[in-house]
Formats: structure tokens, C-alpha cells, sequence
């Protein structure tokens, strides 16, 4: 087992702590970590954008990434909780399958997405992660071992998934694949030009099982492209079955703190309106789910000083109106968001309690970190608590403790702690830049 004392930040590069980081290789030295520590947080691979998986003791699962058992047959598939679903496309894809409920980003663990019931774009059809999960096995804070599942130890499968790793430490899991007679997809591109006709788009195209929408953030009234696709079937597809992994951009050094300004994501909106004209087209899987993983360290982009990413889902009732109000603040403020994604969600089952989503729509926006960033979150999360809505905590860096809707007091256990639970738990304490 390998021990080291580290700078430890997450994908936003904020909040960045020093850490002590176990790296375990077997199960053996998982409990040896855990009983040895008062305190301690699971990490998978830190694509988490705040302050979730981060503590003073950290335990990574990054060494515990084998397959156990993969059933070409039926689609299930057992895993170890530190393997990547990167590493899994390699595996499933050529055999004839895929994730049925996949995060835009395929460099996480398994583990992180059953800690942060990752949702996709397709959350309407499919909902979340926890919705094709079978069972993970758990070990307690005791150093015991459970196996959870919908029937066995329920309460506490459901408290695990969305549950932040406050529960145990994730050590593998079984779920079931999605059958694929194809690795392309046919995607429509719908053009609006504003967010009125963003949301009629996508009421429009229901019947697409992936809808997702980029916004202009920046732009009064809103407007946008909204993305469709379905997977090709066999006999309209012109590729084989493989997972076309490609190689990645990198962006070498963290950028220059003023690359990122109004003038230049002004200027790269604009840009991105005019590529995307309304079209129909064919595209491999890399290329619809994981753009952004074609770059790779693209947060350097936004400097040392990190971003903060704030997504929040809204009621459909008030999706429209609300989103149109947070677009209207965040104008009058002196911030300016670089990437904003806009996503439609479905029913949430009444046992996921910890599910990021509900029936409505998300907006995700990623703002460059800059002293006045707090004080637009605050009114940001003002805004949809009135509204009904919620922030999602895998994203979150500096929202108020009550926005998650999750109470970190109710988890029991004490052992499993990092700066998020911290947070939550202390509402009157306000982060400083």
C-alpha cells in the first residue's frame, strides 16, 4: 500500500488541501487503511468538480480496478470499484454493449458513479446509474463487509447511491449493460434562438432518447443548440463494433488567469452558434457522449485559481420562467459562465432519496473562480430554493448546505468525513476566497 502526503484538489481545482493519501491494492489493506484512520474519505479518480472526496485522510480506490466477471450473454458485468469506464468501453463495446445510464466524462470510477448516482442524457428514459445497479459490496466502518442490494441491506444500497461515500467504502459492484448492435449514433442538431425555443426543441423531439442542449450563457435572450441522438442499428451502421477511443489535445500548463474573460468567451459562444447549423449527421460514441474528454486537462484552461461549476435541477413547472431569471442575475452580475449545458429529467424513483435529479430541467455553468464568484452563487442558490430546485453536490464547491436536500447527520457514522460533509454540517460557515 502505498502512503503519501499531497496537494489534493478535484477536477475544479478548487478547493485544493493537503492530504494523506493511502493507495491500497487488496481488500486486506482497505480494512488495514480504514481501522487505522479516525477519519477517512474514499476517492475514485477526482473528476468530482468541489469539495466532495476530499479530507485530511484519503483512501484511493484507484489500484483496485479488475474485472471480475463480464457475461457477454446477458450484458452484466462485475467489477472491482476503481475501474474507469473508460477501461470498461475497451471490454463491453466490442461484445455488444454499452452503459445504460453514462456521466459526460468517461474517466471516472465505478464507485464515484454509484457515490454520485451519475445521470446522463438520456435521464427522462433511463434515470440514473442506481437504476441498473444489481448490488456493491460495502465495507463499514466496523471493517465489515456487506453485500447491498434493492433486497438485501435496501436501506442502506439507497443511502450509498448519491450518498457521497459518507456510508462505507464502495469495493465492487455488479450492473447490468445495455445491448448495442452498432457503436454509432445518428445526432440532430436543432438550432434556437432563444430559450424559449431551446425548451420547445426539446419538447418537440421527446421521442430521442438523448437530448442535451448548449446554451449562451452571455447572449439576453438565451439561445442555444439542442443535441438528439439514437444508436444506429447494425444494418445502418458503416463502422464495427469497437469503442473508437482516439487521442486526446492536452492542454500542457495551467493558462493565464485573463485567457478566459468576457471578450474571449463572447467571442468562442459566438463562434460555437455558428458551427453548430441545424444538421443530421452519423457519430461514434466517443464523439456523442465524452466531447470534453477529448481534451485532456482541459480545467487548466481556466488557470490556477480553478472555476466553480454551479448546477442546479428545477421543477418543470418553473423550469422555464426560473432558468430565465437565473440567466437575467447572472447578466447583471460581473460574472461571465464559460461552458453552460442545459438537460431535461424525468420522474426520480421515490427510493433513489439521494438522487441529484428531478422531474424537470438542469442548467450546469462553469464560471472561472474570481473573488465575486461566491456572492453570485449565493444569490443563484437564493433564486432556486425559492423556485423548488436543488444544486447537484458532486458539482458543488460553496452552495449552501441546504441546496443538496441531503443531511450528512443522518448518514451515523463519523469515520467517513471530507470537506463537503464538513460543510454541510456547519451552515453558517461561508467560504472566503
Amino acid at each position: 500500500m502505498t502512503l503519501t502526503q499531497t496537494t489534493l484538489a478535484n477536477w475544479g481545482n478548487y478547493p485544493a488541501i493537503e492530504a494523506r493519501v493511502a493507495t491500497p491494492e487488496s481488500i486486506e489493506e482497505v480494512r488495514a487503511c480504514l481501522l487505522s484512520q479516525e477519519r477517512l474519505i474514499a476517492r475514485g479518480n477526482g473528476k468530482c468538480y468541489g469539495d466532495a472526496a476530499l479530507g485530511p485522510s484519503v483512501l484511493s480506490t484507484l489500484r483496485l480496478n479488475r474485472v471480475l466477471q463480464f457475461e457477454p450473454q446477458t450484458g452484466q458485468i462485475e467489477c472491482q470499484a476503481g475501474v474507469l469506464l473508460a477501461d470498461l468501453l475497451e471490454l463491453v463495446v466490442p461484445a455488444g454493449w454499452f452503459f445504460h445510464v453514462t456521466p459526460g466524462i468517461k474517466f471516472i470510477t465505478v464507485g464515484g458513479a454509484i457515490a454520485s448516482d451519475v445521470h446522463g442524457k438520456n435521464h427522462p428514459a433511463k434515470g440514473c446509474f442506481s437504476n441498473w445497479l444489481h448490488s456493491f459490496e460495502l465495507m463499514l466502518a466496523s471493517g465489515e463487509i456487506v453485500t447491498c442490494s434493492r433486497t438485501e441491506h435496501p436501506d442502506l444500497f439507497w443511502q450509498t447511491c448519491g450518498g457521497m461515500g459518507w456510508t462505507g467504502i464502495i469495493l465492487s459492484a455488479k450492473f447490468q449493460l445495455m445491448e448495442i448492435s452498432s457503436a454509432q449514433l445518428r445526432q440532430m442538431t436543432v438550432r434556437a434562438a432563444d430559450l424559449d425555443r431551446l425548451f420547445s426543441a426539446f419538447e418537440e423531439n421527446r421521442r430521442w432518447p438523448y437530448q442535451v442542449a448548449w446554451l449562451d450563457g452571455m447572449h439576453p435572450h438565451g439561445r442555444g443548440a439542442v443535441f438528439l441522438a439514437e444508436h444506429l442499428r447494425e444494418r445502418e451502421a458503416s463502422s464495427p463494433l469497437t469503442f473508437p477511443a482516439k487521442k486526446s489535445v492536452n492542454v500542457p500548463l495551467f493558462a493565464p488567469a485573463w485567457l478566459l474573460n468576457p471578450l474571449t468567451i463572447k467571442t468562442y459562444n459566438e463562434l460555437f452558434y455558428r458551427k453548430n447549423q441545424p444538421n443530421e449527421k452519423v457519430v461514434d460514441l466517443d464523439a456523442c457522449f465524452y466531447p470534453l474528454d477529448r481534451i485532456g486537462h482541459w480545467n487548466r484552461l481556466y488557470g490556477r485559481r480553478g472555476f466553480i461549476q454551479y448546477q442546479c435541477c428545477l421543477p418543470e413547472e418553473q423550469s422555464l420562467e426560473g432558468l430565465k431569471k437565473m440567466l437575467a442575475l447572472i447578466q447583471k452580475s460581473p460574472e461571465t459562465p464559460f461552458l453552460t449545458v442545459l438537460k431535461r429529467h424525468g420522474e426520480r424513483p421515490p427510493e433513489a432519496v439521494h438522487s441529484f435529479p428531478i422531474k424537470g430541467y438542469s442548467l450546469a455553468l462553469d464560471f472561472p473562480r474570481t473573488k465575486t464568484i461566491f456572492h453570485l452563487v449565493e444569490k443563484l442558490d437564493d433564486l432556486v430554493w425559492s423556485l423548488g430546485g436543488k444544486i447537484y453536490l458532486t458539482k458543488d464547491a460553496c452552495s449552501a448546505p441546504r441546496m443538496g436536500q441531503v443531511n450528512p447527520s443522518a448518514f451515523g457514522s463519523e469515520k467517513f468525513y471530507s470537506l463537503l460533509k464538513e460543510r454541510l454540517l456547519q451552515p453558517d460557515k461561508r467560504l472566503e476566497e
